[in-house]
């Protein structure tokens, strides 16, 4: 299953640099205007990854690095040939990887960004990453229906997953790190062995590609979002807990809080990103609307801040607790009289 409304093309591959912002001050959150697929917070110093691109035609992909207190660009990051998908830090904050349309996955040391693998075996769109608890192994997911662990030190894949009958649209790893959840277009979600590579259990409920996974930082709680518009909560043996109803689109993405197991944020392509209490299994907030689609969420490590990551509005920073916008839009000018 392909996105609605995309033109779905790959381009060539560039070299790899790290290059600062062209202009004399460095852009900030509010001018920043490319489409943004994905977020994540580096638990290492704090910065903000944003990933996409300008559309999915022949043009690199982004990959952004931002002060979260100032909202000014840090670093932009070059390499990727077309729309980057998908972010993700080790735990350590020492590694980041991105994953991009032409199926390429690159790992950069950071916080310098420097190359250290590019990854190339997805034979078609990569679209979600994440690493194991101890640093050492990266999972990506891809829509050639394959789920590869590679291991971050030589940049060897060490193992393939056959893990669904369409595209594997979202990855997460248990913070045990002994169980990888798939989302995948085939409707479900499934578990796995991470060591063993097989398959535990299916997550059978969803009637329409399942577009995203998370775990809750304790483990004893997961949930999946997609194509059906309704958020599912799993025990982590597989087992059904509940379900959030209330978006009026496809559910792109899921974040739990880092400190606040029982706060879970939803994205959608209603344009809107709804707070939900897990345990109350209802609907605490929706954020203010945005002007287009939300592709990607994060929650900074400290739980303050949920970084928004959409196809017009760019990044938007959410305040948990004030509630707010940290960098709000500048107010329209008074009409004239």
């Amino acid at each position: 299953m392909s996105c609605r409304g995309l033109l779905l093309t790959c381009g060539s591959l560039l070299f790899f640099s790290v290059s600062l912002a062209a202009a004399d001050e460095p852009p900030t959150l509010p001018q920043f205007t490319n489409w943004v697929t994905a977020v994540a917070f580096s638990p290492l110093d704090g910065t903000l990854a944003s990933v996409g691109g300008q559309t999915l035609l022949y043009r690199p992909g982004d990959v952004k690095l931002w002060n979260p207190v100032d909202g000014k660009l840090k670093l932009s990051l070059d390499g990727h040939g077309s729309t980057v998908w998908a972010v993700a830090f080790s735990p350590d904050g020492k590694m980041m990887a991105t994953a991009a349309y032409d199926g390429t996955v690159k790992v950069w040391d950071m916080p310098e960004g420097k190359p250290r693998h590019e990854l190339k075996k997805h034979k078609h769109w990569a679209r979600a990453l994440d690493f194991t608890p101890d640093n050492k192994f990266l999972v990506s997911g891809s829509e050639d229906t394959t789920a590869i662990v590679w291991d971050v030190d030589s940049g060897h894949d060490v193992k393939t997953i056959q893990a669904h009958a369409g595209p594997v649209y979202g990855v997460a790893i248990s913070p045990d790190g002994k169980t990888l959840a798939t989302a995948g277009g085939d409707k479900l979600a499934k578990l796995w062995d991470l060591e063993k590579g097989t398959e535990t259990a299916k997550l059978e409920g969803h009637q329409d590609a399942v577009w995203t996974v998370a775990f809750r930082k304790d483990g004893s709680l997961l949930a999946t979002a997609g194509a059906d518009r309704d958020v599912r909560l799993w025990s982590p043996d597989g087992k059904p807990q509940g379900t959030l109803s209330g978006h009026k689109d496809w559910v792109t993405s899921v974040a739990f809080s880092p400190t606040d197991g029982n706060l879970l944020a939803s994205g959608s392509q209603d344009h809107t990103v709804k707070l939900w209490d897990v345990e109350g299994k209802k609907e605490s907030l929706t954020l203010p609307a945005l002007k287009s689609s939300v592709w990607g969420l994060a929650f900074s490590a400290d739980g303050k801040l949920l970084a928004i990551g959409s196809h017009s509005d760019s990044i938007k920073l959410w305040d948990v607790a004030e509630k707010k916008d940290r960098f709000p839009p500048a107010a329209a000018p008074a009409p004239a009289k």
